[in-house]
């Protein structure tokens, strides 16, 4: 297909679903790709023109003025700009080449927290069950949809320790007593007809009535890690409903999230009830066992192969690892928590936990082979939990990591950089065939990668695979929010978002599981393989969003501000 033809198909498929931008002309619609929000002044900035000539000249003028302010060449159909950091924070700017343009987007010093942090709580505010915008429970966890791999816990005590300067300030949208009188109320109707309602109306009202409640001044992110936890404490026992083949059980990552918040007490106790952290401290130490191992799910020997997959649900089954329920190491830093926690409280034993993250670490390293896509990519938005836990490992205890540790990070990066080798900076799936995990939904991948990307290169020696880590970072963001073969950024609702142009064009249903269309900041769906390289006009993946891409979105947030004070989770 020519580049004109493939112009004026993505700009009769915009036409066609009603995307506003595009006007009587192939040539209105933006035909270069790029983060549609902007950058951050001091961080990568690059877009792809898949349809400008390579080589050919690019120009970075103001959205609203002539007169070029940068400019550069394409290689490889990227264009980067990364020198141009101009000191204004307000004013919009395009990119051009050769009669190409892009959306019009901002830069900023501060970008990510600026545009992204206020949408990102927003989300989780909005999608808790019974007590968010729809009065349900889908899966019987705290969040609507929400699992017990689904690391929110982790993701806002996370945040919170990025800034909490930030997450104080940020306007208070959550009462307690409100929501406690809503649903208490005999008149409140909750929605049973989804599966694992069973015991929520009882867990909530315990909720309301046995836990003593945050400050009436506390930081949203403060309300909701009392909620999340606070919850579980009465309901821990969950099950997945999507074809999990384990039962109704208390999991062990619910009770590693629930560490999270325990080991962050310090930073929250000026908000929280000392009895709230003894009943969280006395749930974890009754319930770890189970992460003091191996899990079973990290060998790759229980994972499924491409051609398994088959079958008409993109989402239900076991779908090892693509679901992204086991990501190996996920007890690394549990344990490391609880180690510091039983010391800090002198609390028996507290080399255990220590032993065993180490132990955990080395099966890593024994084990995996980052040359098999389902020991990295593979796990989706969980992957998160690999990486960063090693190098957090590595960067706390050097002396007590097992041999091999930094050598392990180092491959992971080597792979992972090879495999992002083109013109979108993105970190495919295999060299062969996929760019994206099979069959699934992939954006929660890539929501995580920031993180990922991140952690490994505060650990890396060599400068210029440093340098790349730093730059694929920021390319799997941006990404998100418009990067990509189709041109759009992945909430299809953009509500609550700043920016954006073009959301994705597929809806979910609406009234259906989460119900994340009465969610601000939520992210839906992204090209599958079947868009890629540049087939704007392929097919698509699932378009449903998922309260564990909130999470995953909110992990790279906070690493991208741990990385802008220093390298390393304080």
């Amino acid at each position: 297909m020519s580049s004109l033809a493939v112009l004026m198909v993505v700009a009769g498929i915009a036409r066609a679903e009603g995307d506003q931008n595009v006007t009587s002309g192939a040539a209105a619609f933006p035909t270069i790709a790029l983060n549609q929000a902007g950058f951050e002044t001091a961080r990568t900035k690059r877009f792809t023109a898949p349809l400008a000539p390579d080589g050919a000249p690019f120009f970075i003028r103001p959205a609203r003025a002539n007169g070029a302010l940068f400019e550069g060449r394409l290689v490889g159909k990227i264009g980067d700009f990364s020198g141009f950091m101009p000191t204004g924070q307000a004013d919009e700017y395009v990119v051009e080449a050769e009669g190409h343009r892009g959306d019009p987007f901002v830069i900023h010093p501060d970008f990510w927290k600026e545009l992204f942090w206020q949408p990102a709580v927003d989300f989780l505010i909005d999608a808790r069950s019974v007590t968010g915008t729809h009065p349900s429970a889908y899966g019987g966890c705290p969040w609507r949809d929400g699992t017990y791999y689904d690391a929110i816990l982790p993701a806002l005590v996370m945040l919170q320790r990025a800034n909490p300067e930030r997450i104080a300030a940020m306007p208070r949208q959550i009462d307690w007593e409100t929501d406690k009188r809503r649903v208490l109320d005999p008149a409140f109707r909750f929605d049973a007809k989804n599966p694992g309602s069973e015991g929520v109306m009882d867990a909530v009202r315990r909720y309301f009535t046995e836990m003593e409640p945050p400050a009436a001044d506390a930081p949203d992110v403060v309300k909701l890690i009392h909620w999340g936890a606070g919850y579980y404490l009465m309901n821990p026992a969950t099950r997945d409903p999507s074809g999990d083949p384990e039962p109704r059980q208390i999991h062990s990552q619910t009770v590693e999230q629930v560490a999270y918040v325990v080991w962050a007490w310090p930073a929250l106790e000026k908000w929280l009830p000392r009895s709230f952290y003894e009943k969280c401290r006395s749930f974890c130490e009754a319930n770890w066992s189970k992460s003091l191992g191996i899990d079973k799910w990290w060998d790759t020997s229980s994972y499924q192969a491409v051609s398994e997959l088959a079958g008409e649900n993109p989402t239900g089954g076991l779908l090892h690892p693509y679901k992204g329920r086991h990501a190996p190491g996920h007890s690394i830093v549990p344990n490391l928590l609880m180690h510091e926690v039983a010391k800090r409280d002198h609390l028996a034993d507290p080399e255990r936990y220590l032993k065993a993250a180490i132990g955990q670490a080395a099966w890593i390293v024994k084990h995996l082979d980052w040359s098999d896509p389902r020991t990295t990519k593979g796990h989706r938005m969980s992957e998160h939990r690999t990486i960063p836990n090693l190098v957090w490992l590595l960067q706390n205890y050097p002396d007590q990591a097992p041999p091999g540790l930094r050598d392990k990070i180092n491959e992971w990066a080597e792979v992972a950089v090879a495999r992002s080798e083109n013109l979108w900076d993105f970190r495919r799936y295999d060299v062969d065939k996929e760019w994206t995990i099979p069959k699934l939904n992939d954006v929660g991948n890539w929501a995580g990668t920031p993180a990922i990307m991140l952690s490994a290169s505060w650990v890396i020696e060599d400068p210029a695979l440093k340098l790349r880590l730093r730059e694929l970072a920021v390319s799997h963001a941006d990404a998100l929010f418009g990067r990509n073969p189709r041109l759009a950024a992945t909430p299809h609702a953009t509500a609550g978002f700043t920016g954006l142009e073009r959301g994705w064009p597929r809806a979910f249903p609406e009234n259906r599981c989460a119900r994340l269309e009465l969610c601000r900041g939520s992210i839906s769906s992204g090209p599958g393989t079947e868009m890629f390289p540049f087939q704007p006009e392929g097919a698509y993946r699932h378009a449903e969003g998922w309260v564990n891409y909130g999470a995953a979105w909110c992990i790279s947030l906070a690493w991208l501000e741990f990385d802008r004070r220093g390298g390393k989770v304080p």
